[in-house]
């Protein structure tokens, strides 16, 4: 799932619980204390082994950092607290630190292992606009970030989808993924990709190797469409890491 935008209590009923549960991010509108909470407390209780999430260019407060260095709009038009002009606000290390689950982890340009599994999850997408959390340019900067991820990865989860798979806009019919996690992910070859952020383009492809590795499946999990609205399914599947067979539940 991804982009659930406040509105994951109405994904209650709709997820039927398994092995791992993967939230490729905006889980908030714009990173308030109190939506952070809610959505902690919600993903804490899915009944799910394990389970992995990220941040993204809503959840403004995770970057506040950077916003409050380069002075955006966010951070001077918003009428909340909780930027920080140094790391994160207490309050979210504090939230970070002590109120996650055993079995919930969150990954920040990092890795985790779970059962022999490399799992590694990032916020970044391409810059767009003025004033999001977690903004990349693209070429050199997205580059030497994405060249971060482990050779050895198996999963790896970014708010950004990649070029020309799941992420092609309504408003302007371009796909506007990062071409450099394109290629990295060639160099990498996941098991598995995941993201989000391009609300209408929801799904998922598969994406071809010339050689004897298999296809790398790559997910968009967006529950919210351009309005917002909560409409789309979680996106549940078994999965063979020995074999590469995907099964959809």
């Amino acid at each position: 799932i991804s982009d659930t935008h406040n509105k994951h209590n109405q994904l209650n009923g709709k997820l039927p619980g398994g092995h791992l549960l993967i939230h490729s991010v905006d889980f908030t509108s714009i990173g308030r204390e109190y939506e952070v909470e809610r959505f902690i407390e919600w993903f804490n209780k899915q009944d799910y082994t394990h389970k992995v999430f990220i941040a993204g260019n809503h959840d403004l407060t995770f970057d506040s950092e950077h916003l409050y260095r380069t002075k955006s709009e966010w951070f001077d038009k918003q009428v909340f607290e909780g930027f920080a002009a140094i790391g994160k606000p207490d309050w979210l290390e504090v939230l970070l630190g002590t109120e996650l689950d055993e079995n919930v982890h969150y990954l920040e340009n990092q890795s985790v292992t779970i059962e022999g599994i490399k799992i590694w999850g990032s916020p970044y997408s391409p810059t767009f606009g003025y004033g999001w959390a977690f903004n990349v340019d693209r070429g050199h900067n997205a580059a030497k970030l994405w060249n971060d991820i482990p050779d050895d990865t198996d999963i790896v989860i970014t708010h950004s989808p990649i070029y020309g798979y799941n992420d092609r806009t309504a408003n302007t019919n371009e796909n506007v993924g990062c071409a450099d996690l394109y290629h990295r992910l060639h160099e990498v070859k996941p098991h598995l990709h995941f993201a989000g952020h391009i609300h209408e383009a929801y799904g998922y492809k598969q994406i071809p190797y010339k050689d004897k590795w298999g296809d790398i499946y790559t997910f968009n999990g967006c529950i919210c469409n351009l309005r917002y609205e909560a409409v789309n399914a979680p996106i549940t599947f078994d999965y063979d890491f020995e074999t590469r067979e995907l099964n959809f539940v």
